[in-house]
């Protein structure tokens, strides 16, 4: 399945959607996932109830959206000798160990901000003239903490991001500054239009009720995280300038991204925003499959995760 998906076959991005369709219709008989009808969608819509199939269905597409974003992304600024569709497979089959896949809600849709903008900032490091990508990093930054309001914390992580890959001009600056403040116009300008409060939830979550798996899934995205880690080190060493600014950028955001999962973990025994990780390190992830030293490693660690993310739901069969 790893070789296959390593592999040049465009053809196997077909399979994704039906791994998608396999784990909702197993969540729909075994109930391992309780879904929650209520959504909260950041400072956009409060409590929403939101259709059950509807839920699901748009659950699935914006997961499958998102694994075919990261791919591309991958492809399209080269980050390995040929085009390989195993990013978007390793996407799917972590996002299924989450309860935040199952269900539209706002995490998912910060997901598919993030790879916005990581398109934009491995854009900019392609360009001279790199205002319109850095107007449209902060801009879809600040979507996402619309979406998740206690991403504004993680602000510093983008500005690290850019600093990485080139030093910001002053006119790019003020584009980051006009590209951050236009969903907070959008928004205070509904709100005064809608004549409705102005409100910010740092601390929401859509998810209260603590995960069966709570242990097994923490452990397992730690246990990969290191492993991609471990190998971006050896990769670094060998890789072209350019690609090296987009590793490191990458560090940067799965680094804020841990500090943010690990405050939720502490103060609320949650795990969703744990999912953050899952992008930088679907990426990273394949310098270890392709490593000689990690290889093995990263091949049985992850088909036993494959083999979980399905059987986990015949090991909890409610009573």
């Amino acid at each position: 399945m790893i070789k296959l998906f390593l592999g040049n076959k465009t053809y196997v991005l077909l399979l994704i959607p039906v791994f998608l369709v396999c784990y909702q219709m197993l969540n729909y008989y075994f109930e391992f996932i309780e879904l929650v009808p209520a959504q909260h969608f950041g400072l956009w819509v409060v409590n929403i109830e939101l259709n059950s199939i509807v839920g699901v269905f748009l659950a699935s597409m914006v997961v499958l959206l998102n694994s075919f974003g990261l791919n591309l992304l991958v492809n399209r600024n080269n980050f390995y000798e040929r085009n390989t569709y195993l990013v978007a497979l390793i996407y799917v089959v972590f996002m299924s160990l989450l309860e935040c896949s199952y269900f539209l809600n706002s995490t998912l849709l910060l997901h598919s901000t993030i790879i916005f903008m990581l398109h934009q900032l491995f854009e900019l490091n392609k360009r001279e003239d790199g205002r319109k990508n850095i107007f449209n990093a902060f801009m879809f930054f600040a979507i996402g903490v619309t979406l998740c309001p206690i991403y504004l914390f993680l602000l510093p992580m983008l500005l690290l991001s850019v600093t990485v890959i080139r030093q910001l001009s002053f006119k790019e600056s003020l584009m980051a500054f006009s590209g951050f403040s236009i969903p907070f116009i959008y928004y205070l300008a509904i709100s005064y239009i809608g004549d409705s409060e102005w409100d910010f939830p740092l601390f929401y979550s859509n998810f209260e009720i603590t995960q069966k798996d709570f242990w097994f899934v923490t452990i397992s995205i730690i246990t990969f995280l290191v492993l991609s880690l471990f190998s971006v080190v050896f990769k670094m060493r060998q890789a072209k300038i350019q690609t090296n600014k987009q590793i490191r950028s990458l560090i940067i955001l799965t680094l804020f991204f841990f500090l943010l999962s690990l405050y939720q973990l502490i103060s609320f025994q949650q795990i969703d925003h744990f999912s953050l990780l899952i992008i930088p390190m679907s990426v990273l992830l394949i310098f270890a499959f392709l490593s000689d030293t990690y290889g093995i490693a990263a091949n049985v660690l992850f088909y036993v995760v494959m083999v979980y993310s399905v059987i986990k739901f015949f090991l909890f069969l409610p009573t």
